[in-house]
């Protein structure tokens, strides 16, 4: 990808290193169930310095995310669903949705406290993904002035690049 920007705003890369080898494989994927799982990992881990197990955190979440409903995908209220069953007695994090990555993944990874995103891709958005779901932790503008997302992919890429404007609809964690 060519252009790409020279500064990054958010969160370090190295920070989501460990989930490389965190690698969607099923066919048809669960990369919803994948970036819930990197999301709320990170969020505990940050919080309490604890690690929880990759394999219970997806065993948990698939059933909840890409389980739930009878239909093949994952749209962002399923995400969302898996979270909140997940953390519904959580006094600390409340689940938000919006469709504007563009907007809410720049306020969220420019607050004083900036947390990740998940962010969707799509197929008619021309997205080389077509329709998946990212980590996405740090934005950059290049030298036109487009928006850029850096993210985690769950392909065994933590720094992947994905333009904005391929991307519809976000999943995030809020403190309360």
């Amino acid at each position: 990808m060519a252009d790409l920007p020279s500064k990054w705003t958010g969160l370090q890369p190295s920070r989501f290193l460990k989930y490389r080898s965190w690698i969607n494989k099923q066919k048809p994927g669960i990369c919803g169930t994948y970036c819930a799982a990197v999301l709320l990992h990170d969020a505990i881990y940050q919080k309490t310095k604890h690690s929880l197990s990759k394999e219970k955190l997806l065993n948990g979440l698939e059933p909840v995310v890409d389980g739930a409903l009878p239909y093949r995908g994952t749209f962002f209220w399923d995400i969302a669903h898996g979270l909140r069953r997940l953390l519904n007695q959580s006094k600390i994090w409340r689940i938000r949705t919006g469709l504007l990555p563009e907007k809410i993944v720049v306020k969220q990874l420019s607050s004083d406290h900036p947390q990740p995103v998940i962010v969707g891709t799509t197929k008619y958005l021309n997205s080389k993904y077509k329709n998946h779901w990212l980590v996405v932790y740090a934005y950059g503008y290049n030298e036109s002035d487009k928006l850029f997302f850096r993210a985690y992919d769950n392909h065994g890429r933590y720094k992947a690049v994905v333009p904005a404007s391929q991307t519809l609809a976000c999943v995030w964690l809020e403190e309360r």
